[in-house]
């Protein structure tokens, strides 16, 4: 049954509920709290109270979106302190003309959200200051051009507070540019969980159709879509866990043991890797292909043949890697994804909640997963269309 017009339209009035714990709103309140008592001081002792009291409006306001909304555009360091700036700038210039009260407010706004936007220094709370100055009185006639010093200082004192208190905090301030994360064979390619999902040109087309701003950067943006994409395989894998998918019956060697043995085993079994366990059956290290080929080309001997025959004897402490990425039983399937694809892994080892090694999961126990729930995907479809 549709719903009534109306009572969605009202329903759209209501607040959404917040996404940031109570903790958060304590931590944004004692960080802005010290930001605008430190910008309006240091005002109020080198400008004198007039001024610093006509700036702490707006620097309250800017230390809202500080604090409390760090991930936004709006609240980085250049918007911060260039809006606020430009804004006074254009405020005392329309200030000049003469114009009556109104007129010259209205005009100082527009004037600084276009110049703001223009320059990429968009700051709500920078159109207060745009109107202060462009509104006038006493102080403003006063210091004239100098107004820009306060507003700047301001501005500068509430940056630097933010990003010594936010990062000090746990909220990393400003905003990191993330930069294409290079694959481990070091090529141009994407990384593999990348490359079917939503890349830089779909953004780019979703933002341009949206057309309006979103209070959000543009590499947050896409790493929430990306976490969105995680959450909903997770979602659709249901409770599949490392434990599920793992191999069990493990060929392992200890650290003294010579690296000939490894060599049968490898061969033996068709492994690429070999858990390391010491006397006491505890993950000490992991031999794979990699680190023989490589320890046996870094020899010193005459042929690629001697360089192996050098490396037979000597013990697997010498060449296995350590320290090893390992993951528990309960590791979603989801998470090993991203660890044997992206991060070029080839195999991990599985513990149990002692510490233990129960199982490794290879890429190939990985990709069969993956495949039986495709198939039980395709059988699931039939079922839910017919039940529609």
């Amino acid at each position: 049954m549709p719903q009534n017009p109306l009572r969605l339209w009202l329903q759209r009035l209501l607040p959404d509920a917040s996404n940031a714990p109570p903790r958060q709103w304590v931590r944004a309140a004692i960080g802005g709290s010290i930001a605008v008592a430190l910008a309006t001081l240091a005002c109020l002792h080198l400008f004198g109270a007039e001024p610093a009291l006509r700036l702490a409006a707006p620097f309250a306001a800017s230390s809202v979106l500080l604090f409390a909304v760090t991930s936004s555009p709006v609240a980085q360091p250049w918007p911060v302190v260039a809006g606020n700036v430009l804004a006074a700038a254009i405020g005392l210039f329309v200030g000049q003309w003469g114009l009556p009260p109104l007129a010259a407010a209205a005009l100082a706004f527009g004037l600084a959200l276009v110049a703001m936007q223009a320059l990429r220094c968009l700051h709500p709370p920078s159109c207060a200051v745009a109107l202060g100055a462009a509104l006038g009185g006493p102080i403003v006639a006063a210091m004239g051009w100098h107004l820009l010093l306060p507003v700047a200082l301001g501005s500068l004192l509430l940056v630097s507070t933010a990003l010594l208190f936010n990062n000090l905090s746990g909220i990393p301030y400003p905003r990191k540019v993330a930069h294409p994360a290079s694959g481990p064979h070091l090529t141009a390619d994407p990384l593999p969980g990348e490359r079917n999902g939503i890349a830089e040109v779909d953004l780019d087309h979703a933002l341009a159709e949206f057309g309006s701003f979103v209070d959000v950067t543009r590499d947050d943006l896409q790493r929430l879509l990306q976490l969105t994409e995680k959450h909903a395989l997770r979602r659709t894998m249901g409770d599949l866990r490392a434990a599920r998918i793992m191999s069990r019956d493990l060929r392992t060697v200890g650290p003294q043991a010579p690296v000939s043995d490894a060599w049968r085993l490898l061969d033996r079994h068709h492994l690429k890797a070999l858990p390391v366990l010491d006397d006491q059956q505890r993950l000490v290290g992991i031999l794979t292909l990699s680190d023989l080929l490589g320890h046996a080309a870094n020899t010193a001997s005459r042929s690629l043949a001697d360089r192996f025959r050098a490396r037979r004897e000597a013990p697997v402490s010498r060449l296995m890697t350590r320290p090893v990425r390992c993951v528990t039983v309960d590791t979603p399937v989801v998470e090993l994804v991203s660890l044997l694809s992206d991060q070029g892994l080839h195999c991990l080892p599985v513990l149990d909640d002692g510490g233990r090694v129960v199982g490794i999961v290879s890429q190939s126990d990985l990709i069969a997963a993956l495949y039986r729930n495709w198939l039980q995907d395709l059988h699931r479809q039939p079922e839910l269309q017919l039940a529609s």
